[in-house]
């Protein structure tokens, strides 16, 4: 299995960026991955269905969320093609300027998939999915915090 973190100060309140993070139905907005979104039940705690485009290859997971407003937003996978686990975090801390995010997650890919793919898979990903979620939350909420 492999496992990644990263963080990133995003210039939004908590709560602003806890609201982007659990409208989950708008990911295909400004993740250029996700091209569709189911959600089944009332976020923050819902099961969500995403179609992701990987390498030319759309595949589709579902996930179990599970959110505890401000700080915490988490998954566990329920059911996905080509993945036997997919599980994360996402940490929230409030820091001078904004709020600090740290997006954690432990990806495992099928039985042939050797571990050092995964990990690149998992690692490779978080970049630019925390640079999309910082242009999310900072255009919806453009007051710089103090």
């Amino acid at each position: 299995m492999a496992h990644a973190s990263k963080s990133i100060v995003i210039n939004v309140t908590r709560d602003q960026l806890f609201d982007v993070i659990v409208d989950y139905q708008k990911y295909a907005e400004f993740l250029p991955e996700v091209k569709k979104v189911t959600v089944s039940g009332a976020p923050p705690d819902a099961l969500v269905t995403y179609q992701i485009d990987i390498k030319a290859k759309t595949i589709s997971y579902t996930v179990q969320m599970k959110a505890q407003r401000p700080g915490t937003v988490a998954w566990a996978m329920t059911k996905g093609e080509m993945m036997k686990e997919n599980k994360g975090t996402w940490l929230l801390k409030e820091v001078p300027g904004g709020t600090e995010a740290t997006y954690e997650i432990d990806l495992k890919l099928g039985a042939l998939v050797p571990s050092f793919i995964e990990k690149a898979l998992a690692e490779q990903s978080l970049p630019a999915l925390l640079a999309n979620f910082k242009a999310r939350a900072e255009k919806l909420h453009p007051k710089a915090v103090a």
